[in-house]
């Protein structure tokens, strides 16, 4: 009754660890290990309660080997829990205590094996037994040495407490181990069955599971909540290693980034070729193009180890493409709006300047004519008929104006009742014709509709010639008065011969 009463203890105790490290499972190698490790343990501990030495028939002697076999290799999988633990790359060592254990296991059916004895992997002979014990044994005492001398390299405070207490359990469960199956039965003749076997090892998952909860010295729960929170962040985020590769990367950063596949080991500076990883940035902006489409993106990057900067950095990364599109677009507006007159929609004398006198546009040697348009009497209209009326003539003539017009022509208010019309690459007699046409157009019934026998027309001065464009502007001027000279409602050419200034009039 007692030996039941204590193994439903101790399989109910490790039934809960199990189901612990089972649900909060990650792809951390050293979790997946120490989960294996605990599986062989609770299989064999099942097979060893609940089979019956006396059943030799098929399916019985199929449980007692996978029970034996289970026992045989407990050790090999602590070893490699261990490697894994102390993040130790699998080496030649390793495969020797893998492959020595296998063989030992394989030459134990050279000799007669009783199932009916529930220590039937023991040996009688004075010799062989002892040392096959022993072989079996050294896994567990390699992983042994390797927790004590990571334990006396480390630096780490933090590493060196957590070791600590692993060592611990580690060093209780040899000790009864010891004692249970070679100190017992051989010296003292004293057979503790399985009972003393089945409390080391729950000495040994107890200590490690407390140092799990206490140190979160594997980091179950908290490395799940932080994959998650990681992965799924609204911020892309990605840690670098030295040579400008990726370490890890989160689903924000490859939308981002526009990769879905992008993944460790990868180049940042395939995406970004700017970057630089000696850098420290802060909320820099970057403009990548990805897949033809101008990305951009707001970088910032900080070490994660201060004492250790130039290891590991986390880069995290905004895709701010809309912002800075709504921002140029907004500019855009802004500037339109400081270059538009309010009253006629057309570009406003600020405009001119920037654009002709502020050296944005080049015309590359291409030849220009000028239309300077200035309103007959326009003061003896507002006077006659008001300023609403000489704003409403002032816009209905530029609708005029840029109904005759293409598309692209800068048509200016340059002040007042002065309009300019910039025509590129037209000779000065189809901007004669231009001109003419816009004269004319003041007898468009909508003109004569703002006011009864409202008078107006038009005097024009025309230049052709190339850049600078306020030459061009003062000699087009000269001649629109010219043309207001010789009795208005004209459009005059402005021409340059050998120094003398001619002008011709039509009408």
């Amino acid at each position: 009754m007692f030996q039941l009463m204590l193994f439903a203890v101790i399989y109910g105790i490790m039934m809960f660890i199990w189901s612990f490290v089972y649900l909060n499972k990650s792809r951390d190698k050293v979790n997946q290990s120490f989960l294996w490790f605990l599986s062989i343990i609770l299989l064999w501990m099942v097979l060893s309660v609940s089979n019956d030495y006396r059943d030799n028939s098929p399916i019985g002697l199929l449980v007692k080997t996978v029970y034996w076999l289970c026992m045989m290799n407990m050790s090999v999988f602590f070893l490699f829990f261990i490697y894994r633990l102390i993040k130790r790359e699998l080496d030649p060592l390793f495969y020797l205590m893998v492959a020595l254990n296998t063989g030992t296991i394989i030459s134990r059916y050279f000799f007669p094996i009783d199932y009916a004895d529930p220590t039937f992997w023991r040996l009688d002979l004075p010799v062989v037994a002892p040392a096959m014990s022993a072989i079996f044994s050294m896994p567990a005492l390699v992983a042994l040495y390797l927790v004590v001398r990571q334990f006396l390299r480390t630096q780490d405070a933090r590493q060196r407490v957590q070791l600590r207490y692993f060592f611990i359990g580690i060093g209780l469960a040899l000790a009864v181990s010891v004692v249970s199956e070679y100190l017992l039965p051989t010296v003292f003749r004293i057979n503790t069955q399985l009972y003393l076997m089945h409390v080391a090892i729950l000495i040994f998952v107890i200590f490690t599971f407390a140092s799990i909860m206490k140190f979160r010295f594997l980091n179950i729960q908290s490395d799940y909540i932080f994959r998650k929170l990681f992965l799924n962040a609204n911020e892309g985020i990605i840690v670098m290693n030295r040579n400008q590769r990726i370490i890890s990367i989160n689903n924000m950063a490859r939308e981002v980034l526009r990769d879905r596949g992008l993944d460790s080991g990868d180049s940042i500076t395939d995406y970004i070729a700017a970057y630089s990883f000696a850098t420290d940035y802060k909320q820099h902006e970057f403009c990548v193009p990805i897949r033809g489409e101008d990305v951009y993106l707001s970088v910032t990057q900080y070490p994660i180890d201060t004492a250790a900067p130039d290891s590991v950095k986390l880069l995290t990364i905004t895709d701010i493409t809309d912002r800075k599109l709504r921002q140029r677009r907004e500019k855009e507006i802004l500037i339109e709006q400081s270059s538009v007159d309010q009253l006629t929609g057309l570009f406003n004398k600020q405009y001119f300047v920037d654009k002709y006198y502020g050296g944005h546009h080049s015309f590359d040697g291409a030849t220009l004519s000028l239309l300077f348009i200035d309103v007959d009497n326009f003061k003896a209209i507002n006077d006659r008929y008001g300023h609403l009326t000489g704003d409403q003539l002032l816009k209905t003539l530029a609708q005029c104006i840029r109904a005759i017009m293409r598309q692209h022509t800068d048509i200016i208010r340059f002040g007042g009742d002065e309009f300019i019309v910039i025509l590129e690459d037209t000779r000065v007699e189809d901007a004669y014709a231009v001109a003419e046409r816009i004269r004319l157009c003041v007898n468009d019934p909508t003109l004569s509709d703002i006011a009864p026998d409202l008078p107006v027309s038009l005097s024009i001065g025309l230049i052709e010639g190339k850049a600078p464009v306020n030459d061009l502007l003062m000699k087009a001027d000269m001649a629109m008065y010219r043309s207001k000279s010789r009795g208005k409602n004209t459009t005059t050419i402005f021409y340059e011969n050998h120094g003398d200034v001619l002008y011709r009039m039509k009408v």
